[in-house]
């Protein structure tokens, strides 16, 4: 082949160059020719890939290739037989390189008005984006990330996704008006299918080649040459691609090029709308203010809104969404219902959606509605997971709490055979045959995440999912009504059976307050009914020990008093579950102060019990052990400690030696051993205790843990505080990787850590681990927790004897109040912070003022825990000790 002679156009000759070595081989397709010349293997022992489409580019002229690599794979994938004397790969590069410097395009590009004589230099706009919608929010935030985006070299599309009816493409219209550049083309495409697209693509290329330019080529023609323009024309340009429904539509035909860049709205978060040059902007509701503001800004005073509590109000219950503020609004304005009213009538779970945001009053610039948006979501999700489990995981998710669903729900059995199998008359979903259920159950919940219905993070700890309330809502409404009933039930006993699993010793908080924000929400849906068959369904029963294990005690007897009239109403008085709620009442109550009148309510309860139950059954036997613990906690350690021996042998002879109430009970025994005044016993039944958890259960299970760290105790206070210390570090360390750092366990186990060091004389260790205790239960309780007053209080306390009384008193005085108010001033631990005041105020001399605080504290001990109370008579010594002090 002779070298070609360079012509005036570079890029001109490039391109009839390589059209005469196309026609070397004129049996072969475009197709077939780089699929060759992507096999052929270079000198340098690369290879390069070449499709049609591009090849076509370079035989045209409309582009030169980037590589020169790919000329060569081209020509030898040409050639046949020996190579041809006269060809020279330098006269080849030299061609190309004079081509790819050449900016001029080979084949005149078509001329938009800048480019015509006498033309303005203004931009082109080819498309019509959505009107503003009244009382159009500027969402400052979310606007400054897509325009940040845009004006980004490094990225060329920006993808706003996010639920339907979140007002993506409201944002991208404004973005769209705001990014102009000087002699730019900008096109708004409807993406709602391929053909809208191909369309939309058509009449932007008969903009831009004029006339002449789209004469006698169908749409996807016409399309596929804008496509190609946008590949090489050098003027700026932005297309955006809205309400794009399934990312397969845009393959082919996505917009490309040097120049330009694009803008997507999608619900969809598939792996097929992310790519590397893209930009992620995720559209949620709005703002609490931005919601309000709108609220405010669309409806007259004489709608309501002047009424700043009622719009907050109206905002929250719609969660901020703002295709259903745009829907209340416009329903608001054309039936004249007062705020107020339209309120209640949203709250009420008997009225629905589609009555309250009706299509009749649409949102502004929105062809849907709320009850619209999600099924049309839930139609496309339905096609990407195994028949059915899309809507029925959904609906499932639908009667939990919208926020932190902890994903375990769904991997339980109760969940799966809903999931998978769904109810015998719910076939009118089109369920198939049943999936696998795990395999179900992640196909349909990424399918619903995909489609935006959801939002599943797999990277938290425990991994989480968020639905918004009104999808869950209408979700909830779409479910036949014969079908509700096992619908709640399913979702109950998933919580349950997640909720026992985890309950023991695989203590995760988030998930725990997940699930007592479900039980809350399966309560209020339901309308407590479906959860009482004759019985209390057992998740209910979870939810006084949950609230007492917060500190929320008061809430804890208010919620266990209205289901105990609930079930005395279905089950009378001498149902099991009436005891229980009975005996949870009174717990409450005794966590609130009142010690004496709790054990006396426990004792009435457990001789109803055994009456009904039987003396041994595990209930009679719970409600024994909590009135046993309430006597001791009376000062009636004698006493507690028989009831507590008793009740260990005959709990160990029906339900066994290892069983959780029998070794909750012996190792209160050995308290109240320890608490008689023999330390040492106490010491070595916890010990016994050890030996045989560790045996039974191995040396790390949580069980034999939390009984090795009252060995640890009862050591500590038998005389060797160092082998006390010891024992505690074991304690923690292997707590900390049996049930984690911030485990209630753990807590309690660092906190005597640090009480035992200050004993054995390292006080400025036990500050430390006195610090690291207190931290760690205000991440895992909260500020307010009781837990963890009290360890701030004992870190005070032991700062002031490590040397800083100072301090230590202003600290005790500022955390009083908080005790008092949380605890109540007449809880132990809140008699307890007073008299530790007292000690250090004795320790830095103040014996005058000690003796003041210890005179009207010993008169509330006496009243509240009786004289003989050990901490009672603590006090009165150390008010004797003032007095003589004072009196030398």
């Amino acid at each position: 082949m002779e070298e070609p002679e360079p012509p005036e156009s570079p890029r001109a000759a490039f391109a009839a160059a390589l059209t005469r070595l196309r026609r070397q081989v004129p049996d072969l397709s475009d197709e077939v020719l780089a699929r060759r010349a992507s096999r052929t293997t270079l000198p340098s022992g690369r290879r390069v890939s070449i499709n049609a489409r591009r090849l076509g580019e370079w035989l045209s002229g409309r582009s030169v290739p980037r590589d020169f690599h790919a000329v060569v794979a081209l020509v030898r994938a040409v050639e046949s037989g020996p190579a041809d004397p006269r060809f020279s790969i330098a006269g080849w590069e030299r061609l190309w390189r004079a081509a790819y410097e050449d900016r001029a395009p080979a084949v005149p590009a078509p001329r938009i008005a800048a480019d015509r004589p006498g033309g303005p230099a203004d931009e082109v706009v080819i498309g019509r984006p959505p009107s503003d919608a009244a009382s159009l929010r500027k969402r400052v935030a979310l606007s400054s990330a897509i325009d940040v985006a845009l004006w980004d070299d490094a990225v060329r599309e920006v993808v706003l996704t996010g639920a339907g009816g979140v007002g993506k493409s409201q944002l991208a219209a404004a973005a769209f008006h705001r990014f102009r550049q000087p002699g730019g083309v900008r096109v708004w495409v409807p993406a709602s299918s391929r053909q809208s697209v191909f369309t939309a693509y058509a009449r932007a290329w008969r903009v831009v080649a004029g006339a002449e330019g789209g004469s006698g080529w169908d749409d996807e023609t016409q399309a596929d040459l804008f496509v190609a323009w946008l590949r090489t024309t050098t003027r700026p340009w932005l297309v955006v691609l809205d309400d794009v429904d399934e990312p397969a539509d845009l393959r082919g035909i996505r917009p490309v090029g040097e120049h330009g860049k694009s803008m997507v709205t999608t619900r969809r978060r598939d792996a097929a709308v992310i790519r590397s040059s893209s930009r992620i902007v995720q559209v949620g509701t709005f703002a609490p203010k931005e919601a309000v503001d709108y609220l405010r800004s669309r409806l007259a005073a004489d709608a309501g809104g002047d009424d700043e509590g009622e719009l907050h109000a109206l905002a929250g219950r719609l969660g901020h969404f703002p295709l259903a503020l745009s829907q209340a609004a416009a329903f608001l304005i054309d039936t004249g219902i007062p705020l107020t009213t339209y309120r209640q009538l949203l709250e009420d779970q008997r009225q629905t959606l589609s009555d309250l945001l009706p299509a009749t009053s649409p949102a502004d610039e929105h062809g849907e509605t709320v009850a619209t948006a999600w099924r049309l979501a839930l139609d496309r999700a339905e096609t990407l997971a195994p028949s059915g489990s899309a809507r029925a995981t959904l609906e499932l998710l639908s009667m939990l709490a919208p926020e932190g669903i902890t994903e375990a729900v769904l991997h339980t059995m109760a969940a799966r055979r809903w999931i998978v199998q769904g109810a015998d008359d719910h076939s009118v979903t089109g369920r198939g045959p049943a999936q696998p259920g795990e395999r179900a159950v992640l196909l349909s919940l990424r399918a619903l995440h995909r489609l935006s219905l959801v939002t599943h993070d797999p990277s938290r700890t425990p991994a989480s999912i968020e639905v918004h309330a009104l999808v869950q809502r209408a979700a909830r409404e779409s479910v036949p009504e014969q079908v509700r009933p096992r619908l709640a039930v399913a979702a109950t006993d998933a919580v349950e059976e997640l909720w026992s699993s985890t309950a023991e010793y695989a203590y995760e908080p988030e998930t725990e307050a997940a699930l007592y924000r479900s039980v809350e929400v399966l309560r209020r849906t339901t309308g407590g009914d479906l959860l009482w068959d004759g019985r209390l369904h057992p998740v209910l029963r979870r939810i006084g020990p949950y609230l007492t294990g917060l500190g929320r005690d008061a809430a804890a007897r208010d919620v266990c008093q209205e289901l105990l009239e609930l079930a005395r109403s279905r089950l009378g008085d001498d149902h099991r579950d009436v005891l229980y709620l009975r005996c949870r009442v009174a717990l409450a109550v005794g966590e609130l102060g009142e010690a004496a009148s709790t054990r006396i309510s426990l004792e009435h309860i457990r001789r109803d019990a055994e009456r009904i139950l039987g003396p041994r059954d595990p209930d009679t036997l719970t409600i024994r052990q909590h009135e046993a613990r309430f006597r001791m906690e009376e000062g009636a350690v004698a006493a507690a400690l028989r009831d507590f021996t008793e009740l260990a042998d005959q709990a160990a002879d029906g339900l066994g030696p290892g069983h959780a109430l029998v070794i909750d009970a012996r190792s209160h025994a050995a308290l109240c051993r320890g608490l008689a005044g023999d330390a040492v016993g106490a010491r070595d039944a916890c010990a016994a205790l050890v030996e045989m958890l560790e045996q039974r259960h191995g040396p790390g299970h949580p069980l034999t843990l939390s009984v090795l760290a009252d060995l640890g105790r009862w050591t500590g206070e038998a005389g060797d505080s160092h082998a006390a210390v010891d024992i505690y570090l074991r304690a923690v360390t292997q707590l900390e990787s049996a049930v984690g750092r911030l485990h209630r366990d753990t807590l309690i186990a660092r906190h005597n850590l640090a009480y035992w060091r200050g004993l054995a004389g390292e006080r400025e260790l036990a500050v430390e681990e006195f610090t690291a205790a207190a931290e760690d239960a205000e991440l895992a309780l909260g500020a307010d927790h009781p837990t963890t007053l009290t360890y701030r209080v004992n870190l005070s306390f032991w700062r002031g004897l490590a040397g800083e009384p100072t301090t230590a008193l202003a600290e005790l005085a500022e955390l009083q109040p908080a005790v008092d108010s949380v605890l109540g001033a007449d809880h132990p631990r809140a008699l307890r912070t007073r008299q530790q005041r007292a000690e250090l105020l004795e320790l830095s001399g103040d014996s005058g003022g000690a003796a003041a605080l210890l005179t009207s504290l010993l008169a509330d001990m006496i009243r509240v825990q009786g004289s003989d109370h050990p901490r009672t008579r603590e006090a009165a010594e150390a008010l004797a000790r003032c007095g003589e002090r004072e009196a030398r």
